[in-house]
């Protein structure tokens, strides 16, 4: 795959603002000691009294222009799938500035955020070259030894209809001490999975998704950096990895109109043979869910959940 232009950054202002101020946010907090575990009020805790106080984030934005959006139709593998439409799952575009605007609110340090999934909903095709209009909210947060788990829902539209996609964007915030152990659930036996497409990814594809979508944290495209995190390399973006193998079933014909999962195990950089895998039709739960994976080298599972 070709290199992006650098001049797709322009496009990316509202992000690149918000990563700056995410950067003092983190630098003030730096000066303070970490919260420790919240006190309950009676049947609430701080976590869900905080969560119930912040107030939903509304935008009416520009379309995305249309360099921006060919260039992320291309690096998704989705060329020619989108003719007057905007891919639902670029939503990661143009929510986190505004997901970056709640946990601002948020008295946690914001170094210590983790993506841990996504759940995304077609309720309708959205349309190309018309504005759209944004909603943010913190729907859940939750408080577990060591952890505090934030759940935001993202809902894109238009003027005419409001609810076009919907996303779930799962984070955890981790704190200092100790953590809940590590339990085993009984686990159901393994689908015979059906592998229904694969992909891989560069060297250059955390850059690439950076210059796509404006998160430019340094694991996914700075080597020096990422050898000095957790990571020991460079890793894809959890959400470009969802795009990729999202596009993969859209393209061998898999029907769903939602899809969510958890990012179990980050993507390397480079890293081929991706197997995006899906249950047999006939495991369908009562719910219309079937189960989904992107498994890699040995087996390796990157990502897992489920689609209907």
């Amino acid at each position: 795959m070709s290199a992006l232009p650098y001049g797709l950054l322009r496009h990316q202002m509202p992000m690149l603002m918000t990563g700056a101020r995410v950067f003092g946010h983190t630098l003030f907090h730096a000066l303070l000691p970490s919260p420790g575990p919240s006190r309950t009020d009676g049947a609430e805790t701080a976590a869900q009294r905080l969560a119930r106080n912040i107030a939903p984030v509304t935008r009416v934005i520009a379309a995305p222009r249309r360099e921006l959006v060919e260039h992320y139709i291309a690096w998704a593998g989705a060329a020619h799938s989108y003719d007057g439409l905007l891919p639902p799952h670029m939503v990661s575009q143009w929510s986190l500035p505004l997901v970056g605007e709640l946990l601002l609110r948020m008295p946690y340090r914001l170094t210590g955020v983790i993506n841990q999934g996504v759940g995304l909903r077609a309720h309708g095709p959205l349309p190309r070259d018309v504005p759209l209009h944004l909603r943010a909210s913190v729907e859940r947060i939750e408080e577990t030894p060591g952890r505090i788990k934030v759940v935001v829902t993202v809902i894109t539209g238009t003027a005419q209809a409001p609810t076009l996609v919907e996303a779930n964007l799962h984070m955890s915030f981790l704190l200092p001490g100790p953590r809940a152990p590590k339990t085993s659930p009984e686990r159901a036996p393994e689908p015979d999975w059906i592998t229904a497409g694969l992909w891989h990814a560069e060297a250059d594809d955390g850059l690439r998704f950076a210059l796509l979508t404006g998160d430019f944290n340094p694991i996914h495209w700075c080597g020096p950096v990422a050898r000095r995190s957790v990571f020991r390399g460079m890793v894809l973006h959890g959400f470009g990895s969802f795009v990729r193998s999202y596009e993969v079933l859209t393209r061998q014909g898999v029907p769903f109109d939602e899809i969510d999962v958890r990012f179990v195990k980050p993507v390397p950089l480079p890293c081929t043979a991706l197997s995006v895998q899906v249950a047999p039709e006939a495991s369908t739960d009562t719910q219309g869910w079937r189960a989904l994976r992107l498994a890699g080298a040995s087996d390796a599972v990157h990502l897992a959940g489920r689609l209907r």
